[in-house]
């Protein structure tokens, strides 16, 4: 009874240390890009400085083209993807299900130990999205409330509005318009990895045909703090 009390004791301790420390902003924060090489050691502390990250992540294996083609008949908001393909304005924002159905994290396989190795112990809750743009779209105000958040651009070219936290109170409940002053404008593009720390925002506009990727992680003191905050 003891041992138990002591091990719930001990995962208290840290569950309250971890949802301190995912609760801190670098407010001077600034995009660090990385790619020409990606260097461990220096994304390790890009990280623990709680810096935007940009690396670059060659992709040959996940296509446009590709997907469609080799996927015809999968049923993705009550359309075929053969259907999707023929419209001229496709939304398909944060897809989970066709990153399981279609495999794609084993086909992307990029590995998240760097995160764990670097800051983060316990790396649970992994999520996995898929993204399909084609036309003129606009992503309203998404929060990265995970320990870790990745975009990644397998193909196409966005513009990404990214808000430090310390302007929380002025981009609130605001028109998407009025807000994009606060932010740190920067153009994405096919083969871009992009790491945003706990606490930012983002707006993503895009009027092009663009596939995207998502990565999403806890770890096992803040899964529940993040499910709920």
């Amino acid at each position: 009874m003891f041992i138990l009390q002591l091990i719930i004791i001990i995962f208290l301790i840290f569950t309250i240390y971890n949802i301190i420390e995912i609760q801190k902003f670098n407010k001077n924060g600034f995009i660090i890009e990385l790619i020409k090489e990606n260097n461990s050691e220096k994304i390790k502390d890009a990280i623990t400085l709680l810096n935007p990250i940009l690396l670059i992540i060659k992709n040959e294996l996940i296509l446009y083209d590709d997907l469609i083609s080799n996927n015809l008949n999968y049923i993705i908001e009550n359309y075929s993807l053969k259907k999707v393909n023929d419209l001229e304005q496709i939304h398909i924002f944060k897809d989970k299900n066709i990153c399981e159905d279609l495999n794609l994290k084993e086909k992307i396989n990029f590995n998240l130990d760097i995160f764990e190795d670097f800051y983060i112990p316990l790396l649970f809750n992994k999520k996995y999205y898929l993204s399909i743009f084609k036309g003129y779209n606009i992503i309203p105000l998404q929060f990265c409330k995970h320990n870790v958040n990745i975009i990644y651009i397998l193909e196409g070219k966005v513009t990404l509005y990214l808000f430090n936290p310390k302007h929380k109170n002025a981009i609130m409940n605001e028109k998407i318009e009025s807000i994009k002053k606060y932010a740190h404008k920067y153009y994405l593009e096919k083969d871009n990895f992009f790491i945003i720390p706990p606490n930012w925002y983002y707006i993503q506009e895009s009027n092009d045909t663009v596939l995207q990727y998502y990565i999403e992680s806890d770890n096992y003191f803040t899964a529940l703090y993040n499910l709920i905050r």
